[in-house]
């Protein structure tokens, strides 16, 4: 796990930043919205060389801005860091670049979504600085692969998340791929996690004003050990312009860190669907797979 001062990942693993949730989609038909790809985390040893120069760099978060015009935070899952330093993250990255964040694994795996004001409390702390710079689009809740859907659970934890607090829900378990599962997001105005992984079907419901994606791999031993193929990454293409047709703005991340394999399957599919680089991005001839 990389120091909490630097990284926003794990050694495992033009947005609207207002935050506020809506009741479900408001694209129409016909319309595309925004597209913002990104990583899961900008800090692991192995992407020196690939993604990072040989030497490494003074700052990897300011660096990685050059390459990617958003990142999912993913070590506060692990730790929550204080507050400072989601505001060093602020203050080191340009004025349009954006955070996701992943709720602490003491709401999602520890307390199961049962009794999590507290802790609800310390995370909204540390996204703050965030929030308060317009740098923040989305929390991610990583829901356990042992948590079955219990409606009446559910609908507490939802309707005890502030409203401005814009939230994407990542399910693991089959149970809640039901339409009383998908009609709670839409009531509470938060975001089904669309995700290409073993576990789950892809499917491309979107319940929000955005949609969230998330790229895992297929490892057979750990998901995320996995290097997508061209004829992979293709098959995205059409499914990501559905739901830009859908949502107001898509975020998408890939979680397949080894070997710097997210920003090489990242990179590759922004320049499928035409996506410009971040102003100023350096060529990435160390992201040539």
């Amino acid at each position: 796990m990389q120091g909490e001062g630097e990284s926003g990942g794990s050694a495992r693993c033009s947005a609207s930043p207002s935050g506020f949730r809506g009741e479900g989609p408001s694209r129409t038909e016909g319309n595309v919205g925004e597209l913002l790809l990104g990583t899961c985390g900008w800090d692991y040893p192995e992407w020196v060389g690939r993604v990072y120069p040989p030497r490494g760099v003074a700052d990897k978060l300011r660096f990685y801005t050059r390459l990617f015009p958003i990142v999912e935070v993913d070590s506060t899952f692990y730790r929550l860091p204080p507050p400072s330093v989601a505001a060093s993250w602020a203050r080191r990255t340009p004025s349009s670049f954006r955070f996701a964040a992943k709720f602490p694994r003491t709401i999602t795996h520890d307390l199961r979504l049962v009794d999590t004001d507290p802790e609800l409390a310390k995370f909204l702390e540390v996204l703050r600085p965030l929030r308060d710079a317009g740098k923040f689009v989305a929390a991610l809740l990583q829901l356990p692969p042992s948590l079955s859907f219990e409606p009446a659970i559910v609908r507490r934890f939802y309707a005890s998340l502030p409203r401005d607090l814009p939230v994407a829900v990542e399910f693991r378990e089959g149970s809640w791929l039901v339409p009383e599962s998908y009609a709670l997001l839409r009531e509470f105005g938060l975001a089904h996690v669309v995700v290409d992984g073993p576990h789950l079907p892809i499917v491309l419901e979107v319940t929000a004003p955005f949609a969230y994606v998330r790229w895992h791999g297929h490892g057979r031993r750990i998901w995320y050990d996995y290097t997508y193929s061209a004829e992979e990454l293709s098959a995205w293409v059409p499914r990501l312009h559905e739901l830009e047709r859908k949502a107001t703005t898509v975020y998408g991340f890939f979680n397949n860190h080894f070997r710097g394999d997210a920003a090489v399957n990242c990179r590759t599919l922004a320049e499928e669907l035409g996506l410009p680089a971040p102003s100023g991005s350096p060529r990435l001839t160390s992201l040539d797979a």
